[in-house]
């Protein structure tokens, strides 16, 4: 490791590290105007004889854990130079990341993954699913239910930002895995030439704004013998406060007479579609990993979470290799709102001996304690407790992330 730097990238190196990241991720489509926010103190990289070979970086970001906000490090921009790798340089990135993050305050780090098995070695676990939807908006009828009252209007940036950032704001509040969303993510779809992001605003029957769509509507790649419909659009955000925004957003969806085809890469798996079309298997639902989390910190994690249920219970991490000091006995409790959690004195023997991937599952709300312990990630030490440790650790909606990064 000697004959590599380690640092942050400057300024004028940042178009260097956007050149690595689209030819790692062979993004050759990328507008080279189309500039993200990623800040220089955000970065971490390795330099070979000054030229930059191997990238990393984290927003730092705050994230929904069941209803309650939390700091986390948003890791991105992970690339490494073809003549540079098997050289543990990854590995340094990473593990350097961990240690920022810890002395930031951030006791997660959230990333998509180009591929599960890169970040498993670093302790992330499941967090979330991805789940897609590809669609003929002809067929998907409701089953039941009352048409929508109110409308929906196209909007502008000037006018969209601050309401759909209000309704956003709003819909993430008792969810879990959402990003907080600070103005410059508002600014960057809109300031994008490709796509071209459009926005749809739902009104009620007393003309209040209760959802909203971020859509792009373009030319399909195939038309499947009927060259009528030979319109795609993509959905972004979904985002409502009640049912009757929904199906409001919806009809407006299907009210696109020369869309043949619509499809959303960032459904939640609780969202209500399956539950309401007359033919939910025309969605062609596929589902992915989602979200990897990696628990930097166990016991500021497991506080910053919230609960919906009064008890408490022991939490024990046996190993942890990248982040040494999670190691110990945790005492968690709560009295359904918030949490107190503290380490125990060694030699404690805990209810639940957990790995840290596991930890990052069931802190995030994607696996129950009862799976994990039938997968071989956990175990506890009285099974008749798992129904009671399932419901401290349940949460009202299944994690979901809408944002890339």
């Amino acid at each position: 490791m000697q004959m590599f730097e380690f640092r942050s990238v400057a300024k004028e190196e940042m178009p260097a590290l956007r050149r690595l990241g689209r030819y790692v991720f062979g993004d050759s489509d990328a507008d080279e105007e189309d500039d993200d926010i990623l800040r220089p103190e955000w970065t971490h990289a390795a330099f070979h004889q000054g030229r930059l070979v191997a990238s990393s970086a984290g927003y730092p970001f705050k994230v929904r854990l069941n209803g309650r906000g939390a700091p986390a490090d948003g890791v991105t921009a992970v690339g490494t130079n073809p003549g540079y790798r098997r050289r543990g340089l990854l590995r340094r990135l990473m593990g350097d990341l961990l240690v920022r993050a810890r002395e930031n305050g951030q006791p997660v780090s959230i990333l998509w993954a180009s591929m599960g098995a890169i970040y498993q070695r670093f302790g992330y676990g499941l967090a979330s699913a991805q789940v897609e939807y590809d669609f003929d908006p002809r067929f998907a009828d409701f089953q039941f239910g009352a048409p929508a009252s109110g409308f929906t209007r196209m909007a502008e940036k000037d006018e969209a930002v601050p309401v759909i950032s209000d309704l956003y704001r709003r819909f993430i509040e008792p969810r879990n895995l959402l990003l907080h969303r600070a103005p410059a993510l508002w600014q960057l779809p809109f300031r994008r030439k490709k796509p071209n992001w459009h926005c749809a605003i739902h009104y009620d029957g007393n003309e209040v704004a209760d959802g909203y769509l971020l859509y792009t509507v373009g030319t399909r790649q195939e038309t499947s013998g009927d060259p009528g419909l030979n319109q795609a659009l993509g959905i972004r955000d979904f985002v409502w406060r009640d049912m009757n925004a929904y199906r409001g957003l919806w009809d407006f969806v299907r009210a696109h007479d020369l869309v043949g085809q619509v499809t959303t890469h960032m459904a939640a798996e609780d969202d209500p579609a399956p539950s309401l079309l007359l033919e939910p298997r025309l969605l062609r639902r596929r589902t992915s990993d989602g979200i990897w989390l990696r628990v930097v910190d166990a016991a500021a994690a497991l506080a910053a979470r919230g609960y919906d249920h009064i008890g408490e219970t022991t939490l024990g991490i046996a190993e942890d290799a990248d982040c040494p000091w999670n190691v110990g006995v945790y005492r968690l409790a709560t009295d359904g709102r918030q949490a107190e959690v503290a380490k125990r004195p060694p030699g404690d023997e805990p209810e639940i001996a957990i790995a840290p991937h596991g930890l990052a599952s069931l802190l995030a709300g994607y696996s129950s304690l009862s799976h994990l312990v039938r997968v071989g990630r956990a175990k506890v030490a009285d099974d008749r407790r798992l129904p009671t440790l399932d419901a401290l650790f349940g949460t009202r909606y299944r994690p979901h992330c809408m944002d890339g990064f």
